[in-house]
């Protein structure tokens, strides 16, 4: 008899890092559901559903989870891949509000989501989680520290879930991206390079030599980590924080 097709949630799911993942898991054989802000310009034909979703609205988390839950029988796998940079690289002109809109989507944002999603999961019995962090969550940086706060908390409340639900047979993890091509990157270039093609293109060139294998990510990349932690050959793997960097953090301060 066949088994039953995994069924994963996406957020996300419109672009970059969610989207490549959605398309692996789907790959997979998993049946897919995508959410996101706004709806895509071209939704997948392969895509089973697309919920858009405030994630910082804690009632519509809710009510999606329950109502994915209620449509599709299970939610076996969650990618929580939502979140933004934020507008203000400067540490200390970074106004109060700032900092509390960008903790609002990527930490309080990504709590509610994973929380409800674990009480699926913890129901059930069995599930994979992972939740996209990032290198800058393990170290100083000097710019867009907001963001660099969110994913930090992200690696704890990821942690405290693993614990939590390590005894419901629930796997919880992070993948923590270095530079990835993606639209986040090419907001940091533009900062990086003052908005202009060339100094972006040398802003670039310059974070990428320090890198040790010369190049930032694909997201398809970050995605196949993602998806290796979440199948279920992989589920006593928790709790960890997987760098997807090439070697991003290796020899600093050497």
């Amino acid at each position: 008899m066949t088994a039953p097709s995994r069924v994963a949630l996406v957020t996300g799911s419109s672009g970059g890092i969610g989207a490549a993942t959605a398309e692996r898991l789907h790959a997979s054989g998993a049946v897919v559901i995508g959410c996101d802000r706004t709806t895509p310009d071209s939704r997948p034909p392969w895509l089973a559903d697309f919920r858009e979703l405030d994630i910082t609205d804690e009632q519509a988390v809710q009510a999606t989870v329950t109502g994915i839950r209620a449509e599709f029988g299970s939610i076996d796998v969650l990618v929580h891949a939502a979140g933004v940079l934020g507008t203000m690289p400067d540490l200390l002109t970074t106004p109060s509000t700032e900092f509390a809109r960008v903790m609002a989507i990527n930490a309080t944002g990504a709590f509610s989501v994973l929380r409800e999603v674990g009480l699926v999961m913890q129901a059930q019995r069995s599930g994979s989680m992972v939740a996209v962090a990032s290198v800058a969550a393990k170290e100083a940086r000097r710019a867009y520290v907001p963001y660099n706060a969110s994913k930090a908390a992200v690696l704890n409340v990821c942690w405290s879930l693993a614990l939590v639900l390590g005894p419901d047979n629930v796997s919880v993890n992070c993948v923590c991206p270095g530079p990835v091509n993606t639209a986040m990157w090419d907001q940091l270039a533009g900062h990086a390079g003052g908005g202009d093609p060339e100094g972006d293109r040398r802003a670039r060139h310059a974070r990428a030599a320090q890198i040790p294998m010369g190049r930032f990510a694909e997201p398809e990349e970050v995605a196949a980590t993602i998806a290796f932690l979440t199948d279920p050959a992989n589920r006593y793997l928790t709790g960890l924080s997987m760098d997807v960097a090439g070697g991003a953090r290796l020899g600093m301060g050497s």
